[in-house]
């Protein structure tokens, strides 16, 4: 004969029995106590259910005796059991971090240390040469992402030989020349994230370009182009702002730092603060924080624009997660460095 007492559901999981009480923070599965009768005996188990599939679930039984299990024998049942499960890989292992996994994060602390190596063996010609191919890469692809019309080689004349491009148009001209201002700008900050610095980062993006309002936060509704997304009215974008500002003070504290900037990113794309110059301006300050935390910076190449909007529009539907894994992803691809071995 069975008899389950259910001890546990939800996320943060409670388990009880009389008057123990014990949490475990993991994922929403149930756990419960299963009294098997066997010849006038009652044998105790605790048993945990594991989703498999959408209608699919895996059990996975330790036996704890024939009398009700101790604060003690229920810790060590649980334990085991999702030890067991890991194995089988029926749960995923849990993370120090909210969003990385710690495989994830390790690799991002890799690549921190050896970007940080090779760069403070470059000199100073060599540092040129790398941060005017950076700022050329990440200017055209943030510029084409937005819609401004010139190629690659086309930003590279601006930036590098001080050629004007046949047919440029002044606001795609201008565009380019902003976002090296803005970049020197952003490189030199050595301040926090406050409001001040936000506004110049938009000013700096958008002055003498088709943005009618630079440098200031807008004064009328938006629709952002392609998404069911409606961001709030003007009237609540200051009280909007204060509630980021106050999110970061707070999640600087237990967030990896590409956690914390592509999630203060995805906050400001959905806010929409400015008439124009919002994908541009979050992108900025997403890369701010990289370097102010030692990282390496990266850009979102026009090619995987859909999978960059992909990622944000989960954050619309309030899954952040999705933009995390995107840009852990795109920073490891795109500093990947290879040993004489590898490149031969």
């Amino acid at each position: 004969m069975h008899c389950k007492v259910l001890i546990i559901v939800w996320a943060l999981y409670l388990i009880k029995i009389d008057n123990f009480i014990c949490y475990c923070a993991h994922t929403i599965n149930m756990v419960y106590l299963e009294k098997i009768k066997r010849k006038h005996k009652t044998y105790y188990y605790i048993t945990k259910n594991f989703r498999t599939g959408s209608k699919k679930w895996k059990k996975i039984r330790k036996y704890i005796g024939d009398k009700p299990p101790s604060k003690k024998q229920m810790i060590k049942a649980i334990a085991y059991i999702e030890a067991d499960a890991l194995k089988k890989e029926l749960m995923k292992p849990v993370s120090k971090y909210k969003y990385l996994s710690d495989p994830e994060a390790e690799k991002l602390q890799d690549l921190k240390d050896v970007f940080n190596k090779w760069y403070e063996k470059l000199n100073t010609i060599e540092i040129k040469k790398y941060e005017e191919d950076f700022i050329v890469r990440f200017t055209y692809n943030s510029n084409a992402i937005e819609g401004n019309r010139l190629s690659l080689r086309e930003t590279s004349m601006i930036l590098t030989e001080n050629i004007i491009p046949a047919g440029a148009t002044p606001n795609d001209y201008n565009e380019v020349i902003n976002s090296k201002d803005c970049y020197e700008f952003m490189k030199e900050y050595k301040g926090e994230f406050n409001q001040k610095f936000l506004l110049k980062i938009h000013e700096l993006l958008t002055k003498n370009t088709n943005c009618k309002i630079v440098g200031d936060y807008r004064n009328h509704n938006v629709r952002i182009s392609g998404s069911d997304w409606i961001p709030p009215s003007y009237e609540k974008i200051k009280k909007e702002m204060k509630k980021i500002f106050q999110w970061y003070y707070s999640a600087k504290k237990i967030l990896h730092p590409v956690e914390l900037g592509t999630i203060l990113h995805n906050k400001l794309v959905r806010l929409h603060p400015f008439s124009d110059g919002n994908g541009k301006t979050s992108r900025v300050v997403m890369n701010w924080l990289l370097i102010k935390n030692k990282f390496p910076m990266f850009y979102v190449e026009l090619r995987d624009k859909i999978k960059y909007y992909e990622a944000i529009e989960e954050g619309d539907i309030g899954n952040d997660e999705a933009i995390v894994h995107y840009i852990a992803n795109v920073l490891m691809e795109q500093h990947t460095f290879k040993s004489k071995k590898e490149s031969k």
